[in-house]
């Protein structure tokens, strides 16, 4: 495994298409681990970890740092790459009720 140092990461402007989930997936096939197993292992139900890796539902830190502890991924790089996912992929309400401060740079 290689180690993500998230404070010295530079930003760009691409749309990030994996998610904790993708990787996950990614796991099992490589390792041969059905959901059931790793739902076992990690303490989840089956059902749980069938909606994260549908991306239905996004994991907890709790969930992250159970997946840490039975596969060694680390926690903060799943949550991160679910959070990157998420912020990508959605779409901001244009009439919200947001009223923009004069001030605030659009």
């Amino acid at each position: 495994m290689f180690k993500v140092e998230f404070n010295h990461a530079v930003e760009m402007n691409v749309i990030p298409t994996t998610s904790a989930a993708d990787a996950l997936k990614e796991l099992m096939d490589y390792h041969h681990v059905t959901q059931s197993d790793l739902a076992m292992h990690i303490a989840i139900s089956q059902k749980q970890l069938s909606f994260i890796l549908n991306r239905r539902a996004y994991m907890s830190i709790d969930v992250a740092r159970k997946i840490e502890r039975a596969t060694g991924l680390s926690a903060k790089w799943l949550l991160q790459l679910d959070f990157n996912y998420q912020f990508a992929h959605h779409d901001a309400e244009d009439d919200d009720g947001v009223t923009r401060f004069s001030w605030a740079p659009s």
